[in-house]
Formats: structure tokens, C-alpha cells, sequence
């Protein structure tokens, strides 16, 4: 198998900063507070694969990606893996060249939790769903 390297892209470092950068913007989690922690200054970017919650949480996706790719048939297999070195090159200059504020701005409005509606009537004394509620929801 051939090995290939995304930081022989001229555009590694930018698409790298970009990569911790929507990370960090993704939202609660192990890997946003590494990302966080990677463009404050206090991780770096190698040691990603040794941070533990991390490392747990790529192990179960490269299982289930082994599991995937097993179900591809060999021809296209051996398709996929004719341009996976022209694949990764396009990907890194994606995301070196991506509007990363917008990008940003996107990530963290479809993280921020949705809050519902809440009826109109809602103290009214014929409140049937009062002892439904979570007693720490809003009054």
C-alpha cells in the first residue's frame, strides 16, 4: 500500500490551521477542546493521535470505515486507491482555500442547541403537561 502524505502539499500548513479551526468551532467534545487547546498554543497538531478520548473515538470510526471498505468490491477498490493521491492533494487545497469564517460561523449555528417554542398558554391552570416537564426547564 502506498503511503501517502497530505504535508507534502505545499498547502498542508494553512489547510492544517483550517482542519483545527472547524474542529474547534464544531462544538462540545473531545476533539474542539484539542483543537482549542492546538491554536491557543498549548497542544500541537502531532500529538492529536495520543490524546486518549481522541485516539478512542478514531479507533471506533477507522473500525466501522475497515468494515465499509471491506464491503467495496475489489475493481472499485483498486479504482479508489488509482486516484486517492490526487484525491487527498485536492481536499488539502480545499481546505486551505475555504472562506474559513463563513465556514466557522456555519459550524458553530448548527452546533448551538435549538430551543423550542413554548406554547402560548402555557401557565394557563388547565396546564395538563405540567408534570411532564423537566423540572430543570425554564418557567
Amino acid at each position: 500500500m502506498t503511503f501517502i502524505d497530505p504535508a507534502d502539499n505545499v498547502n498542508w500548513p494553512v489547510a492544517r490551521h483550517n482542519m483545527m479551526r472547524l474542529l474547534a468551532a464544531s462544538g462540545p467534545g473531545a476533539g474542539a477542546d484539542f483543537a482549542k487547546d492546538v491554536l491557543a498554543g498549548a497542544r500541537q497538531p502531532h500529538e492529536l493521535l495520543s490524546h486518549r478520548p481522541i485516539a478512542d473515538e478514531l479507533a471506533e470510526q477507522g473500525t466501522a470505515f475497515r468494515r465499509l471498505l471491506d464491503k467495496i468490491p475489489p475493481a472499485e477498490l483498486r479504482e479508489l486507491h488509482a486516484h486517492a493521491e490526487e484525491a487527498v492533494r485536492r481536499e488539502v487545497d480545499e481546505l486551505a482555500s475555504l472562506d474559513i469564517e463563513a465556514a466557522e460561523a456555519e459550524l458553530r449555528a448548527a452546533s448551538e442547541p435549538t430551543r423550542e417554542s413554548r406554547p402560548d398558554g402555557r401557565h394557563d391552570e388547565d396546564d395538563d403537561d405540567w408534570f411532564g416537564r423537566s423540572f430543570l426547564e425554564d418557567v
